[in-house]
């Protein structure tokens, strides 16, 4: 038989897709505070409950702000890019995307309009929250069945299965059904 944790463990396995998704979780909520965060590799470490990779360590290419990277991803996701990276000290300095273009007093300044209001119908359709599906897949529960169908194959069948036994020679001479002992 299978324990409970187990069977719910291989139906729905929980955890994040990557690695650094805490890194995108932290980041986010730092968001508030600053535009500035400056974080040791250490922390950095303790933020995702994992070790950085030796490359983290050596190589400034590590950190570069580039899609399709899953570390890069989990900032550049949030709005953050790494602006600095000092590995002697192993620091890395993150900065908000929309900070990067420069002062906001060199730029010409937007006039925001005023916009309407959104209607309910529209408000209805656009903040509708997407359908998940709730629980385990079809092939999930086709191969836990699968398994527990095994299961209780192996348990129904007779212990002795295949050939039977091979006796050493001289247990076929002493205990022969109708002859004499050797």
């Amino acid at each position: 038989m299978i324990c409970l944790s187990c069977f719910r463990r291989m139906v729905s396995p929980r955890g994040l897709k990557s690695k650094y998704a805490l890194l995108s979780i932290y980041l986010a909520r730092r968001a508030k505070y600053g535009n500035y965060v400056t974080l040791s590799f250490k922390r950095l470490e303790e933020i995702i409950e994992d070790r950085l990779p030796y490359s983290a360590y050596h190589y400034d290419h590590w950190w570069n702000n580039i899609r399709g990277r899953s570390q890069s991803e989990a900032w550049l996701t949030t709005g953050w890019v790494v602006l600095e990276v000092n590995l002697e000290d192993q620091e890395v300095t993150f900065r908000r995307k929309e900070h990067l273009e420069g002062n906001v007093e060199n730029q010409p300044s937007k006039t925001r309009k005023r916009r309407e209001p959104l209607s309910k119908s529209f408000r209805a359709l656009a903040y509708r929250r997407p359908r998940r599906r709730v629980g385990p897949s079809k092939t999930k529960i086709a191969m836990v069945q699968a398994t527990l169908r095994n299961i209780e194959r192996k348990s129904t069948l007779p212990e002795y299965r295949g050939k039977p036994k091979l006796r050493k020679a001289y247990e076929k001479r002493l205990y022969k059904p109708r002859g004499k002992p050797a």
